[in-house]
């Protein structure tokens, strides 16, 4: 059956709380020890605690990194992905050959989320749950019934696709929400103009990747950036006190971003001031990830102030204090380099903070061991809305409890409808030959069994309703979320594939970057215990009395 929406876990994956001014810092054991989660603390809300899925004692950790974009600087969906897609849009009409009416299309940075699987092949956009089952599809801007959606991917294991490149492509980065909205609009507008896009699903994609890629590469987006930050960079006036901490509390704190080095300079100057490197002891760009985690024979340079570069013959930490003494600004390079100029034996010693699930968290962990914090800005809706839908997901819990007893009760009278007609029949074998006397038993049977008969139909009839009701209530919640995709973690019942990536290869996440100024930096982040669906109900329990 469906499974049911699990309660709250009372345990709380926490960190130490921030000392108060002329506090010393506690130690590990004591941040192990504590009750008191920094919520209760410092009256954090929920939505800016930093979640752990797996242990992390930040006391072990020896240099903190951070990713730019999407991490340490949080753009504005309206205005800065509309010169991406305004930006593609043009390229698609004047270069590329699409028709003039496309211009007419009109983008919404809301309509789409990250965790989301393009089927490229089949121009149909797919949400996931963890074991790869689709919840949700739409072909273009429709909506797929559940029979369609079920007739293409859910025929049998052995057909199931896989959902990886190169047929299929995920949303891991909110650059690519405009990507999702071009596909989806142009793939809709070749439906219903036989014709006018004389090219395949697949090839619509990959100009569409392309025109985005170019307003990256061209200067669409950078110049106008460069010209009005603040018209596309969300103030964050926490930063410069986040980084300070760490530094102070003793870690090398560095950022390792893809950016060139003057657009880089355009961004960190508009959040934390001119002398924006006096808060990094290193800094990298042009990295190139995920190349930067993977290919150990990609050069370094190094940058002069003036942004040209100079080669770089890093053979390892000895060389790293001449390097940094002339300049902590690098470009290229690969991971043996940054722990070189770091002075690091391991990647264990390190924490790499990112919002790109493959780029940055899943290739550094799995590759480098590196541990890793995912940004999740949707985090903070998503739980503040988690917290207002209480009473629908209660609404939700009643009505499959009433299915499972009202199931525990029909399984009950089709027991008993079996085992009287099995009595029925044995009393037959038993009463050949007999006198007339076992007529009267058969017909005292045959009532019993059609009252039980009515009972079972009367039970199924009620379950069809439950059912319905079911459905209705989850699509409340679904819609109190989101209105095509529901939750960003959730798909149904089931943690969505992209949630499920989040636990297995994020060793923390939280809403934004600056939520690590609550923690001290050398807080032990704590994991839920594991719990298995027999261990629920000894959870659910407690709770419910």
């Amino acid at each position: 059956g469906e499974p049911r929406r699990a309660a709250a876990d009372p345990r709380m994956a926490v960190g130490e709380p921030l000392r108060a001014a002329g506090e010393p810092w506690r130690d590990a054991g004591e941040a192990l020890a504590s009750a008191t989660t920094p919520a209760e603390a410092q009256q954090v809300p929920k939505s800016s605690h930093v979640f752990c899925n797996r242990a992390l004692n930040m006391a072990g950790i020896q240099a903190v990194g951070f990713d730019m974009d999407y991490t340490l600087a949080e753009y504005i969906p309206e205005t800065f992905d509309m010169l991406a897609y305004d930006g593609a849009l043009e390229k698609l009409v004047t270069r590329m050959g699409y028709p003039e009416d496309c211009r007419k299309f009109k983008y919404d940075p809301y309509k789409y989320m990250r965790g989301l699987v393009i089927d490229k092949k089949r121009g149909n956009l797919l949400k996931l749950d963890r074991h790869k089952y689709v919840k949700v599809a739409y072909h273009g801007l429709d909506r797929m019934t559940s029979e369609e959606r079920k007739a293409i991917y859910a025929r049998s294991f052995e057909t199931a696709p896989s959902f990886t490149p190169p047929d299929f492509s995920t949303i891991d980065t909110a650059f690519l929400l405009v990507d999702a909205c071009l596909f989806c609009q142009l793939v809709s507008y070749k439906d219903a103009h036989p014709g006018a896009i004389g090219k395949s699903y697949e090839a619509i994609y990959k100009d569409v990747r392309r025109a985005v890629d170019l307003c990256h590469c061209d200067g669409v987006i950078k110049d106008a950036v460069a010209v009005n930050p603040a018209k596309y960079i969300k103030a964050d006036p926490e930063l410069p006190r986040m980084l300070t901490q760490l530094r102070q509390g003793g870690k090398q704190v560095f950022v390792v971003t893809n950016s060139l080095f003057d657009y880089t300079d355009v961004v960190c100057r508009h959040l934390m001031g001119t002398n924006w490197l006096d808060y990094f002891d290193l800094v990298i760009c042009g990295a190139r990830k995920p190349g930067f985690l993977l290919d150990p024979y990609l050069p370094i340079f190094q940058v002069r102030p003036d942004g040209s570069l100079i080669n770089v013959d890093l053979i390892g930490p000895q060389d790293a204090p001449r390097l940094l003494q002339r300049s902590r600004v690098f470009q290229g390079g690969n991971w043996q380099h940054l722990h070189s100029l770091l002075g690091l034996q391991s990647g264990s010693g390190l924490l790499y903070v990112g919002d790109h699930m493959y780029s940055d968290i899943l290739r550094s962990k799995r590759t480098l061991g590196w541990r890793t914090l995912l940004i999740v800005p949707e985090l903070r809706e998503e739980v503040e809305k988690a917290e207002g839908t209480l009473a629908l997901a209660a609404k939700v819990d009643e009505a499959y409890d009433a299915r499972a007893r009202l199931e525990a009760r029909l399984r009950h009278l089709e027991m008993r409808r079996s085992q009287m007609e099995l009595d029925s029949e044995i009393e037959a074998l038993l009463g050949e030959g007999l006198n007339d006397d076992h007529d009267g038993g058969s017909s005292t049977i045959e009532a019993a069994m059609a009252a039980l008969d009515d009972q079972i139909a009367e039970c199924r009839e009620d379950q069809r309703h439950l059912s319905a009701k079911i459905d209705a209530e989850l699509s409340n919640l679904h819609n109190a979320f989101h209105p095509e995709w529901g939750r960003l973690f959730k798909a149904g019942h089931q943690n969505s594939r992209w949630a499920q990536q989040v636990q297995d290869y994020a060793c923390l996440y939280t809403s934004h970057v600056t939520n690590l100024v609550h923690f001290s930096p050398d807080t032990s982040f704590r994991a839920l215990s594991d719990l298995m669906p027999h261990d629920r109900d000894a959870v659910d329990r407690p709770l419910r009395q």
